[in-house]
């Protein structure tokens, strides 16, 4: 998938969403659903590798501090 492929899609899902609320999410397709992934994981929002302590939710650390 190219930049601006990645771009058109990500843009289109997300006008879904934006434009019908919650029945947008049920029209996005799978590939948009990718796109916006895509964007969110290259845009560097989340921290570190998916089993980076500071990427676990927050329940998850408590429990582990439990024991």
């Amino acid at each position: 998938m190219t930049v601006q492929q990645m771009t058109r899609l990500a843009a289109s899902g997300v006008a879904k969403v934006d434009l019908m609320g919650p029945r947008g999410t049920t029209l996005c397709t799978m590939d948009e659903i990718e796109a916006m992934a895509l964007v969110i994981a290259a845009s560097g929002v989340l921290p570190g590798r998916p089993g980076d302590p500071e990427r676990l939710p927050l329940f998850l650390q408590l429990e582990k501090d439990k024991t």
